[in-house]
């Protein structure tokens, strides 16, 4: 499994662990796979989708810089919390 997950970074380009949540070409696959699950009614499948998009956009712009920073360490935390809220209402409680 480990081989076919290198296989990729390579056909990518990708060098760093963080560097394919934020590739065009990955984020494009997970957008047209999130449309095409979504309109289909693959619940739980849109919602991991949702997941990863949201997780790799939170960690994006909110993730601390300086790591002494509490008050911006906290800021990431709860948005990541409440994303994995909203995706709980969605998945389990909403139906």
């Amino acid at each position: 499994m480990a081989e076919f997950f290198e296989w990729i970074n390579r056909l990518l380009g990708v060098s760093g662990p963080e560097e394919l949540f934020f590739h065009p070409v990955f984020l494009g696959f997970c957008i047209v796979v999130f449309i095409i699950t979504f309109v289909k009614g693959w619940k739980f499948f849109y919602l991991v989708i949702a997941g990863i998009l949201g997780g790799a956009l939170i960690s994006w712009y909110l993730y601390p810089q300086d790591t002494n920073d509490l008050r911006a360490l906290l800021t990431y935390l709860g948005a990541l919390a409440s994303m994995a809220v909203v995706l709980v209402y969605f998945g389990f409680i909403r139906e």
